[in-house]
């Protein structure tokens, strides 16, 4: 009896240090299976910009009468360069798709909707900006990762407003800042759309009590994928990604910190130039 016990001891002394060395390897796994759907996705997005006079996708324009952000719906109007939709989905992603959208699938990377010009609320959306005026698309955010965001992802127009039925979910997009990441009609239930990132570029979420920024680290702690506009994808801290508007040059500061002269001021990303940082939202 003695000899068993000991026996079952060690067992379950050897189970308490292998287990967590297990649970690490699997999510490294996962970790780079996701990095490469993550690129197959991108790579997707950039063979539709070449079919499209080079231009990134836009989104979708309408939902009815309801104007929708920019980007939102890039996953549908890329679905023929995407082909398969669980390309889209990371292992690492708990999310499930909404039972009221049967046809939804697990959406878990994002567009930088900086890659899209800006228009006011009520005029139609711009169309996507050309892939040949990007100053340094080897620094330039393309898609990053995010959480609780299902869309119709096999449907061109994500279950919007040609097909005659009314889209609740979308592909998400957003320009890394807190409460701008946007997936939904109903922006008041925006912040079940989060980022999977982890805090970007040194910034702590603007309001703790209703963040879209859930934890400090990314899906994959400490990090999470990206993957930039020249295709290539890699895994980067959250920190060392410069979040928010596009920046006026591409040698400004985030957040024009420390102030340099021509550069713009709060919420905007440094800019492409800015080797403070590995890559940024910005496309300039």
């Amino acid at each position: 009896m003695i000899e068993v016990l000991v026996v079952i001891a060690i067992i379950s002394l050897l189970a308490s240090i292998l287990f967590p060395v297990f649970a690490k390897a699997r999510e490294s796994g996962r970790r780079s299976a996701c990095l490469s759907n993550q690129r197959q996705v991108g790579m997707a997005i950039l063979l539709y910009a070449q079919d499209n006079e080079e231009l990134f996708p836009n989104g979708l324009n309408r939902n009815g009468a309801t104007r929708i952000w920019p980007v939102e719906g890039w996953a549908g109007q890329c679905a023929a360069y995407i082909r398969n939709p669980r390309l889209l989905a990371c292992l690492s992603d708990d999310t499930s798709a909404r039972a009221t959208n049967a046809s939804d699938q697990v959406v878990s990377y994002a567009m930088n909707s900086g890659l899209v010009g800006y228009a006011d609320s009520d005029a139609p959306i711009p169309p996507g900006i050309a892939l040949g005026s990007l100053s340094a698309p080897a620094r330039t955010v393309l898609l990053f990762e995010v959480a609780g965001v299902t869309a119709n992802s096999a449907d061109p127009f994500e279950g919007a407003g040609p097909r005659g039925t009314v889209g609740t979910n979308f592909s998400a997009a957003g320009n890394g800042l807190d409460n701008r990441l946007y997936a939904q009609r109903d922006w008041s239930t925006s912040t079940s759309n989060t980022y999977a990132t982890g805090y970007m570029g040194g910034r702590l979420p603007f309001n703790p009590q209703a963040t879209q920024f859930p934890r400090a680290q990314g899906r994959h702690a400490p990090g999470s994928n990206f993957v930039l506009a020249d295709g290539h994808a890699v895994f980067l801290r959250g920190r060392t990604v410069s979040s928010g508007r596009r920046a006026a040059a591409e040698g400004c500061n985030q957040d024009n910190k420390p102030t340099t002269p021509g550069c713009s001021g709060a919420f905007t990303a440094a800019g492409t130039r800015n080797g403070a940082f590995s890559a940024t939202f910005s496309i300039r």
